[in-house]
């Protein structure tokens, strides 16, 4: 009897022919494996169950004939996901608990080739135990079928002793069913829950920022950093001796104890099959690769790029639970034979070895070894064909799109970088209380090799800053905040502290998003994140002042090669930041302090990372809270940033307008005959980089940060600054009537201009609504709905003054007599508040300037309650349909029109107030 993938691997090529398929599926053999099989019903088989999934699950039709998924089964389901976590954390202990040595070798795929780099738990882990768990729905789903259904509908079979080590686990979740042993946690509280049982990126599509790819062993990684700091040595002690640290796991009881041990037992069986043959297509693993393979809302094969990070998350999976199988730090006893603990064996390292020799290495005949060549094969094929383009540029090259959907403006962006700085010297300004201090930059000394635990420039004697902050703090009993004084009488006033405080938070957010967007080209979030400010005993800061400017260097290993082997990258803040950074840093922030200590606040501490978590949970901010912080900024903007959307249009600019501007030179290795470092160099019978890298060092500085280098990454920061600046007030200043921004020359020479405006967009403009009323330019008035639209917005503008003012300067940065005159026009026309206003019900036409959707409706509403329900996104749509118990996969439902794709406006874009209504676009 042929097994699944054994026709597909032998002989694949002559039933298709070599030009059917991709490279890639016809070497997985994924075609053949499915063919005149539903992808459907294969697909909503991987899916985890929603909380309220209590019912039957139709997961599709075959042949005719609905194919469910019973209501015990999915209850069932529900149980064991919560024994998949106790398992998984009973396995992170196990790695908690284990050297670093042990760790890399684990890590080590080649047989006797040590990789110095320790297994550990990594930012997407979360996704990666998502996978793990939709492999066991899917089997446990199969399960429920008869063996001949198996093969008919999804051609897979499931081995003997796995049936029986499932239906053992089965048995166990009756028992947990039945109330021996309490009830079951509410699965909706679990974080792994239904957000990573969907497509893992949306229409199978993965991201290609190095932030969230897999870590690859690399032969140049090996290297050692011979001038270690700056962020990169503490990064590598607590990999070191992570496996030392305390944990607060403690063992389940009773029958979740069983149930998870068993859960382990029969995850192992899958790990460590093995076939007589060697032929790994009999394993339900790798079975399952193709599954995963299956885009789940296009219903098509996803490419070589797209399948690599779902395998390195099933090679993750694999290595966490081979360590508990080898090592575990508590024992299995339920089980019928007791697994023993690694205290068991009289040396742990040979246990670990004689495991991953077996199992774990680069041409086993595991289904761990299987995968590592089906990912090392498709990343071959990325190597030769690239990875996939995910942005495009518009013709008129002042906006671009990446992915499907994220919409960039590079006006937009240039003016979030001017107001980010422009917001932290207002703020900081508020928060100095009007004191001016003799602080001045260019004063300002710096040790950029000092590492004496607890220092930086502010303890520095001749910069004067140690004491400094005394001056605010004196003042305080003397000042208010806000309209409020700190002190009454001798009474501290706590609501005047408290909203000093969190001025404070806000502040610490926008100086990180200032330092992020002015400091040249962004970092990543493990990077941008963990800046310190002072000297610890594990890592020298990460921030100095040099030249009158606060720059930031940030160790880090990739691309070293390219800038002299240095480890360092350094990022010049503009000085009209650093000094407002330079206040921040050395007053307000002690001032703080002073005051949460006043106010005996428990969780605020004193931190040397610049930028602390807001919560106090942890020591500084996460990669997760940083994008929070860049999207709350930008909410107004077309498409709100993250991190990792940031980088990606940061670098999507630099390629194509910063690129032409870089003086193409090389600081090491100069080529012009006539460059005196070369002259110098020949003088001295040397190669420029030798010159450069052994001679004359300037002991001020890291022998790898030489002033040639700074000089490099000065410049690159001042011309991606004054860029954004520039290109700025040349937006400003310009006429172009798709902004709302107008020429103030003009304006103060000319003010009717404003008042003929609107009669001569009437005349020039055929398609505008009758009922609607240009105001200069960017600006409608629409008599209809009564509201204000701002044209580059997208979206209504509150009725106020104080609106129409906040609007203007801190969205649009539109000032002085042309702020006035545009808030008097508006003033003239009657508005309705968004409270006020009337959504249309029925379709209506586009309004004229508001933003145009692209969405979704759903259909079942409009039928059952004549009520509406529309949404921008597609996870939404489908979570939406599960209240109308419709017992079917969301794949189905949109394949019946139960929700339809439908063009949307909102009059008012801001967070709470996004009421959509659908239109019929012009």
């Amino acid at each position: 009897m042929k097994r699944p993938f054994e026709s597909t691997q032998t002989n694949y090529v002559a039933f298709t022919g070599a030009s059917e398929t991709t490279p890639w599926l016809r070497h997985t053999g994924w075609v053949e494996l499915f063919r005149d099989r539903s992808l459907a019903i294969i697909a909503a088989t991987a899916k985890q169950p929603a909380p309220q999934w209590s019912r039957n699950y139709l997961l599709g039709q075959w042949q005719g004939i609905p194919i469910w998924s019973s209501a015990e089964t999915e209850a069932q389901l529900q149980i064991i996901l919560h024994g998949l976590d106790l398992m998984f954390d009973r396995a992170r202990a196990t790695l908690d608990r284990t050297p670093y040595i042990s760790r890399c070798w684990l890590n080590t795929f080649a047989k006797d080739a040590f990789w110095p780099h320790g297994f550990r738990v990594i930012p997407s882990f979360k996704r990666y135990l998502a996978i793990w768990k939709r492999f066991i729905c899917f089997v446990f789903r199969v399960l429920q079928y008869p063996p001949r259904q198996r093969v008919e509908v999804y051609n897979v079979r499931l081995g003997s002793n796995e049936v029986k080590m499932m239906q053992h686990v089965l048995y166990l979740v009756g028992q947990l069913q039945l109330g021996e042993d309490g009830h079951v946690s509410d699965s909706s509280d679990s974080e792994d829950s239904e957000p990573c049982g969907q497509d893992w990126y949306h229409n199978g599509e993965t991201p290609s920022d190095p932030e969230i790819s897999d870590i690859d062993q690399d032969d140049s990684d090996t290297g050692t950093d011979e001038d270690a700091g700056f962020g990169g040595d503490e990064e590598v002690h607590e990999d070191r001796t992570s496996g030392y640290e305390g944990s607060d796991f403690s063992l389940p009881n009773g029958y979740w104890l069983r149930l998870s041990e068993a859960l382990f037992q029969l995850s192992m069986m899958f790990w460590t099959h093995q076939d007589p043959s060697g032929n790994m297509s009999s394993s339900a693993i790798i079975y399952y690769t193709a599954v995963m393979g299956i885009q789940q809302q296009s219903l098509t094969f996803n490419s070589a790029h797209n399948s690599t990070p779902e395998l390195a998350g099933l090679i993750w999976i694999g290595r966490l639970l081979f360590l508990e199988y080898a090592l575990p730090v508590y024992s299995y006893s339920t089980l019928v034979y007791e697994w023993p603990c690694r205290d068991h064996y009289p040396s742990q390292p040979d246990r670990l070895d004689a495991i991953r020799k077996k199992y774990l290495i680069r041409g086993c005949y595991t289904p761990f070894g299987e995968i590592i060549e089906l990912k090392a094969f498709a990343k071959s094929i990325v190597k030769r064909e690239g990875i996939p383009g995910n942005l495009s540029w518009d013709p008129d090259g002042q906006s671009f799109t990446i992915g499907h959907d994220k919409k960039f403006k590079i006006s937009e962006f240039c003016a979030t970088h001017c107001k980010t700085i422009k917001l932290v010297q207002e703020r900081v300004d508020e928060m100095m209380l009007g004191l001016e201090p003799d602080v001045d930059t260019d004063d300002i000394q710096d040790d950029l090799t000092c590492r004496k635990a607890g220092w930086s420039f502010i303890q520095a004697t001749e910069n004067k800053l140690a004491d400094i902050w005394e001056q605010l703090a004196d003042t305080l009993r003397s000042s208010s905040f806000r309209g409020k004084p700190f002190v009454k009488g001798t009474e501290w006033q706590v609501d005047t502290c408290i909203a000093y405080l969190d001025a404070g938070l806000e502040l610490n957010k926008l100086t990180f998003a200032a330092s992020h967007f002015s400091g040249g080209l962004p970092g990543r979030g493990t990077e941008v994140a963990t800046i310190r400010y002072i000297n610890t005993t594990l890592a020298i800061r990460n921030v100095f002042f040099r030249g009158g400017q606060m720059i930031i260097i940030i160790s880090y290993n990739k691309a070293r090669a390219s800038n002299n082997y240095a480890f360092y990258i350094v990022r010049y803040l503009p000085k009209e930041l650093s000094q407002s950074l330079l206040k921040y840093l050395a007053i307000i922030r002690p001032v703080l302090g002073f005051i949460a200590k006043r106010l005996k606040i428990p969780h605020w501490s004193e931190s040397e990372f610049f930028f602390p978590d807001p919560s106090g949970r942890n020591r500084h901010l996460t990669s997760t809270q940083a994008s929070g912080i860049l999207r709350s900024l930008t909410q107004d903007l077309a498409t709100p940033w993250t991190l990792s959307s940031y980088r990606q249009a940061a670098l999507a600019i630099a390629k194509r307008y910063i690129s032409t501007l870089v003086e193409k030179y090389n600081f090491y290795h100069p080529t012009e005959a006539t460059n005196p470092l070369r002259m110098f160099a020949a003088g001295a019978v040397h190669h420029p980089r030798m010159l450069l890298t052994s001679y004359a060092i300037d002991k001020a500085l890291p022998s790898r940060l030489q002033p040639e280098l700074l000089e490099m990454y000065y410049r690159l920061s001042k011309i991606w600054h004054d860029w954004n600046q520039q290109f700025d007030q040349k937006r400003v200043q310009s006429m172009d009537p798709a902004t709302c921004c107008q020429n103030q020359e003009m304006v103060l020479t000319n003010p009717v201009i404003l008042e003929r405006q609107p009669k001569r967009s009437k005349k020039s403009s055929s398609t505008m609504n009758e009922d609607t009323d240009k105001l200069g330019d960017g600006f409608i008035y629409n008599a209809q709905h009564r509201i204000l639209i701002c044209v580059s917005c997208g979206s209504m503008i509150q009725p106020g003054v104080k609106s129409f003012y906040s609007h203007l300067n801190s969205v649009h940065r539109i000032t002085g007599s042309t702020c006035k005159a545009l808030m008097e026009r508006f003033q003239t026309h009657d508005l309705y508040p968004f409270d006020k206003l009337h959504i249309p019900t029925e379709r209506i036409p586009q309004i004229q300037g508001l933003a145009v959707f692209k969405g979704f409706r759903c259909n079942i509403c409009l039928e059952t309650s004549k009520s509406r329900y529309f949404t921008i996104s597609g996870n939404k749509i489908r979570d939406h349909l599960i209240i109308h118990n419709l017992d079917i996969a969301p794949i189905l439902a949109e394949q019946q029109k139960k929700f339809q794709s439908c063009y949307l406006q909102t009059f008012s874009s801001a967070k709470g107030k996004i009421k959509y209504f659908e239109i019929e676009p012009s």
